[in-house]
């Protein structure tokens, strides 16, 4: 049964618009048709025939104006968006007073959801099921705010600017906040919270601020990627979601097919469907245990300190710090999450949420907007690493840590109190990196030598685990490496047995000093073959063997004589 159109159609013959009137009077009734259609079936059950039964235009006219059912989506996202931004913007200019302006934009902001909650249903929840197009429009519309934020702080009479990331965290958190109250369906609430937001917002304007931009990281610093601990064992499980991750970054999501999983994995299907119901739940889960184990690296690093206001600039760095050591899994988070479609919707902030819900579980009650300091944090954070999780731009994090740590402090402990303590964090910070270089630059060469040569293995092991292609596991090659040391031990002892077995004994500096010239050739020529031999089986650790050494006495061409273990 055909729809019944929300509005009346245009009626034929002489009607007095002509063609350009008429097109934008069938775009505006396709725009409601699309928004009511998405707000009654959802996205993937809205078609075109649904779309212009409730505008009352014919498809020739749907397709005269848009190439698809998409195109027409997020036209009607933009028009949302527009529409939002002139509210607010006239609610601004309709009062007098900076202080009164800025209370009247924001009322007209949650007002006008509060009315019309399906477009901004469709705008916040909606929109997250058609793909990465949906990212793509939510930092447009995220960047439009911004500037209108950034703006309106710019003309305040007071002298508290707001720091340089605050207008994307303040929309974000705002954001965050209207998401989970439309989610939740609470959208009443909305009505009651323009005090709240604006309570919230306050709490990062101070004249300290300017110190936040003067004590962060300038230059981005190298943080060397690091494997997965969750992708490193060599069971089924392990296996299955490493194929995810190396195909997601290989294919994308949206073209993989669970036998494809498998057969990479290198197990049936069936096999596949007993560890995961889908690839949906498979790439889930890799988020989730990305978001596990970034956690456990907070609780790690916070563990010795027993001040909480300490604890959370150290936390944030922690955090920043494990996150950009897997750029291969940042990006599945916050990027190629977008493509689970529907299903993401409710997984979208939480690993960041987990990570300040830890925090706010462990701190003091909020001094400002204690009813939403916490899920606006959420979504500040989450929106600022969201917009740097890009290969070109993720390097720069670590540089925001200072910015992120002021946006989860501030609230709770104030914007001044809050930049002094991240100063001094700051501080001790530096001092623990002088003393990890003295205690470096005071080691042994040895010692040296070998912190150099695991940090190498460890940088190609994190490789290993981003592309995720070798199907031999770093277990298996922990095992095979074995000390350079033993190994030239073992050589030298060989070496000798050989020697004494000919009669000889092996030439030592001792040995030269006394005895004769032709006895020091003879000996020479002796020991030579396995001198060389010793040398070559002592250099032979710096190229890390595929599985351990047979205990068999090697053949000449280097093989075991003894019957090879079958593969794996």
């Amino acid at each position: 049964m055909d729809p019944a159109p929300l509005y009346r159609r245009l009626p034929h013959g002489p009607h007095g618009m002509d063609r350009e009137d008429v097109a934008r009077h069938q775009r505006a009734r396709l725009y409601g048709g699309m928004i009511e259609s998405i707000a009654q079936r959802g996205y993937s059950r809205t078609t075109v025939a649904h779309v212009i039964g409730l505008a009352g235009v014919s498809r020739r006219a749907f397709y005269e104006q848009f190439a698809n059912k998409q195109e027409c989506f997020l036209a009607t996202y933009d028009i949302v968006v527009a529409r939002s931004r002139k509210l607010v913007l006239e609610a601004w200019s309709s009062e007098r007073g900076w202080a009164n302006r800025l209370h009247a934009s924001c009322k007209s902001f949650l007002d006008d959801i509060v009315q019309e909650p399906k477009g901004a249903h469709l705008v916040l929840i909606d929109s997250l099921g058609i793909g990465c197009k949906a990212r793509e429009r939510l930092h447009l519309a995220g960047n439009a705010y911004e500037r209108l934020v950034a703006a309106a702080f710019r003309v305040s009479p007071d002298t508290a600017p707001l720091p340089a990331i605050a207008s994307r965290a303040i929309v974000g958190g705002v954001r965050h906040v209207v998401f989970s109250r439309i989610r939740e369906d609470r959208v009443s609430e909305l009505r009651t919270l323009t005090d709240e937001l604006l309570d919230w917002v306050e709490a990062y304007r101070s004249p300290a601020t300017t110190r936040l931009n003067a004590i962060a990281l300038k230059k981005p610093p190298e943080i060397p990627p690091a494997p997965a601990a969750f992708l490193a064992s060599d069971d089924k499980r392990a296996r299955v979601l490493g194929s995810v991750v190396h195909l997601t970054l290989d294919e994308g999501y949206g073209e993989l097919t669970d036998p494809q999983i498998a057969q990479f994995a290198g197990i049936s299907t069936e096999a596949f469907h007993k560890q995961f119901s889908s690839k949906e739940e498979c790439f889930l889960t890799v988020v989730d245990e990305f978001a596990s184990e970034a956690l456990q690296a907070v609780e790690a690093a916070i563990a010795p300190i027993s001040s909480w206001s300490d604890a959370v600039p150290v936390a944030v760095s922690s955090f920043i710090e494990h996150i950009v050591s897997h750029p291969a899994l940042l990006r599945m988070a916050f990027i190629d999450l977008f493509e689970v479609g529907p299903g993401m919707i409710g997984r979208m902030t939480k690993s960041i949420d987990r990570f300040t819900g830890m925090l706010a579980d462990n701190g003091p009650e909020p001094r400002r907007a204690p009813e939403i300091a916490s899920e606006a944090i959420t979504g500040a954070v989450w929106d600022i690493i969201s917009a740097y999780s890009s290969a070109e731009r993720m390097r720069y994090l670590p540089c925001l840590s200072d910015h992120i740590a002021f946006v989860v402090l501030a609230p709770y402990i104030g914007p001044k109190v809050a930049i002094d303590t991240i100063e001094q964090a700051r501080i001790g910070a530096g001092r623990r990196r002088s003393l990890v270089a003295a205690a470096q630059l005071a080691a042994p060469p040895v010692a040296q030598s070998e912190a150099s040569s695991a940090a190498k293995t460890a940088g190609s092991g994190a490789k290993t685990v981003t592309k995720l292609a070798s199907k031999t596991s770093a277990k298996t090659a922990a095992k095979a490496a074995k000390p350079a040391a033993k190994r030239a031990s073992k050589a030298t002892a060989k070496a000798a047995k050989a020697a004494k077995a000919a009669g000889k004994t092996p030439a030592t500096p001792a040995a030269k000093s006394g005895t004769s010239q032709a006895s020091q050739t003879a000996t020479k020529a002796t020991a030579k073959p396995e001198a060389k031999k010793s040398t070559a089986q002592a250099e032979q650790p710096a190229r890390l063997p595929k599985r351990p050494a047979s205990r068999s006495t090697p053949s000449p061409a280097g093989t075991s004589r003894s019957r090879p273990r079958p593969p794996k």
